[in-house]
């Protein structure tokens, strides 16, 4: 056969293939460019509005410029001179092989240290916002080996926002995983260390799925070290919210799918430890546990169909989801009265659930009201997500555009993320504190993204100039994040919310005051 022939015949169905990757790409990347760049919300009327659009984009503007000039400059000076690097390259690769614990023990260590930190100093060791008080308030009445406690009668002075008060008891509206969380620390005299310890175990959890399935060790380093020190996660992971406890659960059910779905032969204990890490997100906050958990399950039952040995994989994994939500659902019966009814939906009713309604307050939420809210959230993650003076997503959907194929765990992690985006498309509220929290679970997906450009740039340009750009632009990018945004961002969060830093039990203690009722003036907004 003509070798022309043969080549013909052969790229066929690969260049197919290739086609209907690049238009499905191609679309991608331009709807997300589109959502994370463009001010939709503000031309939509009657709805919520971006204001604050037109200062960003000037800071974004001239924070492109700054870092394409210095970037310039670094890549043809190490063209230039780069061969007096070579020295110290050569003295760094004579110091031997570390071992391999040594390089995890020091990432997970450092940030943990910055999380506690960040806990201690800029957010006072103390939960801040409603959904953290009430969370701590129900990690208490457990402690005491309760589901509730008796009412007192009198909700106009020992009630709250988000606390449930009916039929004689009382308890925290949320699901009972969070609290059961922060009760383990608390118990302990430290409900505020198990932000730290949650985001030290996620880094660790993410850097086992990186290992399984990232060939490069370069991005697997660079991702996690991302995902670790990215500002979004460092500020969220030293508060109490519940959706570090939730992405914990889901890296660690993540990084033990990665195993038996790798293996030659079947895997039902890491099956089994999957089904309970994304069972226990699902104790925490059920729709994103949902988003994660419904495509790793789907997969597990194709596999299984094609194979009958992978059947035992689908069971356990199954058997580890429902013993958790089996615990919650119990904890539903005890408190509402019916095993499917969350406090929430009791205390709120039905509009608080995800679809298109009337929302418990406020207008309607409407398929263009679930259009703002997306584009909300992606045009602030551009900033909160590494406060770099480029936006943030800029690189991750690079890399996106470059990718020649897409593995299957990169499918599956951006399947779950659009999932994510999608139930939050139906959620009428507008979730923010210390950044965009609905789409935390993101951060790890995009910091992975982010990290393959570079290698991706050096596939499809080579090393020449424009490879040295990039990593010239994330060097300076990352320098000037470091000397202004995150240190202003901590001087914010570190001057806000100053009347929930007061602590009202220390203060009584001091005075000498004792069996006494002690009324604390509130916001006009909590009231």
């Amino acid at each position: 056969m003509p070798a022309s022939q043969s080549a013909e015949s052969t790229t066929a169905p690969e260049r197919r293939r290739s086609g209907a990757w690049f238009i499905a790409r191609g679309t991608l990347v331009v709807v997300l460019a589109a959502l994370a760049l463009l001010p939709i919300v503000n031309w939509i009327p009657g709805g919520r509005t971006a204001d604050w659009y037109g200062t960003v984009l000037d800071l974004w503007q001239a924070g492109t410029v700054i870092v394409v000039l210095l970037s310039v400059v670094l890549a043809l000076t190490v063209k230039r001179y780069g061969a007096y690097l070579d020295p110290i390259g050569a003295r760094l690769a004579a110091l031997g092989p570390v071992p391999a614990f040594v390089p995890v023990a020091l990432l997970v260590l450092g940030a943990f240290a910055v999380y506690a930190l960040d806990s201690t100093v800029i957010l006072s060791r103390r939960p801040l916002l409603i959904d953290e008080m009430i969370q701590l308030y129900q990690a208490r009445i457990f402690e005491q080996g309760r589901l509730w406690l008796p009412s007192t009668g009198h909700p106009e002075l020992f009630g709250s926002a988000n606390i449930i008060d009916q039929t004689g008891r009382v308890y925290g509206q949320f699901p009972p995983g969070g609290p059961a969380f922060l009760a383990a620390g608390d118990i302990l005299g430290a409900a505020w260390l198990v932000g730290p310890v949650c985001g030290a175990v996620s880094v660790l959890a993410f850097l086992a799925f990186l290992r399984t399935t990232e060939r490069s060790r370069v991005v697997r380093w660079a991702a996690a070290a991302l995902f670790a020190f990215a500002p979004f996660t460092a500020f969220m992971a030293g508060s109490h919210m519940n959706h570090v406890f939730t992405l914990t659960a889901i890296l660690v059910a993540t990084a033990a799918l990665a195993r038996p779905v790798t293996a030659p032969t079947p895997r039902p204990r890491w099956a089994l430890l999957s089904g309970l890490g994304y069972g226990v997100a699902a104790t925490i906050r059920p729709t994103d546990a949902l988003a994660f958990a419904l495509p790793a399950g789907i997969w597990y039952l194709m596999r299984a169909a094609r194979d009958r040995r992978r059947a035992g994989e689908l069971v356990a994994a199954g058997a580890g989801v429902a013993l958790p939500v089996l615990l919650m659902l119990w904890f539903n019966a005890r408190t509402t009265g019916a095993p499917l009814l969350f406090g929430y939906e009791l205390l709120w009713g039905k509009a608080q659930s995800l679809g298109f309604h009337q929302a418990p307050w406020g207008p309607a939420h409407t398929p263009l009201r679930g259009l703002e809210l997306v584009n909300l959230y992606l045009l602030r993650l551009q900033t909160y997500l590494f406060e770099s003076p480029v936006p943030s997503l800029v690189p991750a959907l690079a890399a996106l555009a470059l990718v020649p194929v897409l593995p299957a765990f990169d499918r599956l992690l951006l399947l779950s993320s659009g999932l994510l985006l999608l139930l939050y498309f139906a959620y009428w509220h507008d979730g923010f504190f210390l950044g965009p929290r609905f789409v935390y679970p993101l951060v790890p997906v995009l910091a992975l993204w982010t990290a393959r450009l570079p290698g991706l740039v050096r596939s499809r340009f080579g090393r020449g100039f424009t490879y040295r750009f990039v990593l010239a632009a994330f060097a300076v990018a990352a320098l000037m994040a470091l000397a202004s945004q995150v240190p202003w961002r901590a001087r914010q969060y570190r001057s806000g919310l100053v009347t929930m830093r007061w602590n009202a039990d220390s203060a009584a203690a001091a005075a000498g005051v004792r069996n006494a009722l002690v009324l604390v003036r509130e916001s006009w907004g909590s009231q």
